[in-house]
């Protein structure tokens, strides 16, 4: 993926003016293929009553990678006191998922998360026990087999983030719509935008690693 610091900080400035104007709770961008990205955590979210700070630059990587990949995309742009990851009735966000999924034709769901530095992985592949993948155990080995050709070594499955509850996007529109979906949590050098070589590399991993998802489900 060609893209700079700067352009990178353009589009970040862009989605935090936009997510300030706007009083959608969510932004969802249509593609061509057949993948869709999820950032249910790109601004700030309330659960049991407490607000919970934003997964930095997750939205901004979303959006990045629709850009280049011409996929689908789905992230928030205001806190209505919800949660799109968390709460089960009332959520308009997995509402919209389900209904890109049939009408759109999707075959994967990725959904990105970050979490902070020093939790023993640079990426934590949530798929409750590899059960969000739909049997195509394959999608979670290969992302960790070809992060450490772009030299992101730590790539765990399950460890702190599995993605187990229902209520999770990734556990919840696995069994609703029966289709492979993945929750990645991305630690924060890897999203910095100041440590941009670091998050250049994780854009280029993702760019290349969905790129296989979609030649593979297109067949």
């Amino acid at each position: 993926m060609k893209i700079t610091k700067t352009e990178f900080q353009l589009v970040n400035n862009k989605f935090d003016e936009y997510k300030n104007k706007s009083n959608k709770s969510f932004e969802y961008i249509q593609g061509k293929n057949n993948i869709l990205i999820s950032a249910p955590h790109s601004v700030s979210q309330c659960r049991n009553g407490k607000i919970k700070g934003k997964d930095m630059c997750t939205g901004t990587i979303a959006i990045t990678l629709q850009k280049s990949l011409n996929c689908h995309c789905i992230y928030k742009t205001k806190n209505y006191n919800d949660d799109a990851n968390y709460d089960i009735e009332n959520n308009t966000y997995k509402d919209k998922i389900l209904e890109v999924i049939k009408e759109r034709n999707i075959k994967f769901l990725l959904d990105i998360h970050g979490a902070k530095n020093y939790q023993g992985f640079d990426i934590d592949i949530g798929t409750n026990n590899l059960k969000t993948l739909r049997s195509q155990t394959g999608y979670a080995y290969d992302f960790r087999k070809l992060g450490k050709e772009y030299g992101i070594l730590n790539i765990t499955i399950d460890k702190i983030f599995k993605a187990s509850t229902l209520n999770t996007i990734s556990n919840y529109i696995s069994e609703k719509a029966e289709i492979p979906c993945m929750q990645i949590e991305i630690s924060k050098e890897y999203r910095d935008i100041e440590n941009f070589s670091k998050l250049e590399t994780l854009l280029n991993f993702l760019e290349d690693y969905l790129k296989r998802i979609s030649g593979k489900e297109e067949k």
